[in-house]
């Protein structure tokens, strides 16, 4: 588990649990790309390594044309810092933990009834009521417009984490999508606008966008004004960029 494979999580972990403002927690992306393409950067990193890291830095500024001053040095300790506080919670198993906590709340609630029980923790899954009245609304893939429904994913916008019930089986809080899609703008490296167009992050470089046949001229075409809260939403906190 290297830091490229958790880096949706850790972003999540720089907006709800460090309350990081936007533009700093790019940055940290950002340093945190940077180094992990010359350091093993997972669940094995320690202050001791993080020492390692800085010291071998701070000799090589000197022969690059960027990150070249102290400063930069300190910003890489302090993204390092950060990556070995979420390791060291335990992040991953967190989010699942909340899950299933939220679950036992929803099973246990006496002011939902038992049909609307099924369908909020169906909706998790992208599956039940949820899933069927995005095929109904959409027809087929919100981009693509292809019309296999078996293949395609519902998908929250507003992440079912961090939605109410009643956000969890809204029409408007999904997309119906091809699972490459789907798994984008799960992860964070894909967004729409409030006039459907792609947003897509710079984390994904040419060489990634290819194969993933994404590029600026993907849109969704049959948004409403009740989708743009919570594209709203995926932009300023899920949206990696």
């Amino acid at each position: 588990m290297d830091y490229l494979s958790t880096e949706p999580e850790f972003f999540r972990f720089l907006t709800f649990d460090e309350s990081i403002s936007k533009n700093t927690r790019t940055n940290y992306i950002s340093w945190l790309r940077f180094l992990s393409k010359n350091y093993r950067i997972d669940e094995k990193l320690t202050e001791n390594k993080i020492k390692e890291i800085l010291l071998i830095e701070n000799t090589l500024k000197d022969k690059r044309d960027f990150y070249t001053t102290s400063k930069d040095i300190s910003n890489f300790k302090s993204s390092l810092r950060k990556y070995l506080k979420f390791i060291s919670l335990d992040y991953l198993n967190k989010e699942i933990n909340f899950v299933n906590e939220a679950f036992e709340y929803i099973k246990n609630s006496k002011n939902i009834n038992e049909t609307e029980k099924q369908n909020i923790i169906l909706s998790r899954l992208g599956q039940g009521k949820f899933r069927k009245e995005l095929i109904n609304f959409w027809k087929g893939c919100s981009i693509s417009m292809f019309d296999k429904s078996s293949i395609l994913i519902a998908s929250h916008i507003k992440p079912w984490n961090e939605s109410n019930n009643f956000e969890r089986l809204d029409l408007y809080n999904g997309l119906l999508l091809l699972p490459n899609y789907d798994k984008l703008f799960d992860r964070g490296y894909i967004n729409f606008n409030r006039n459907g167009k792609i947003e897509i992050s710079k984390f994904l470089n040419e060489r990634d966008r290819k194969i993933l046949n994404i590029d600026t001229k993907i849109t969704i075409q049959n948004l409403k004004e009740e989708h743009f809260k919570y594209l709203d939403y995926h932009k300023e906190f899920c949206f990696i960029n």
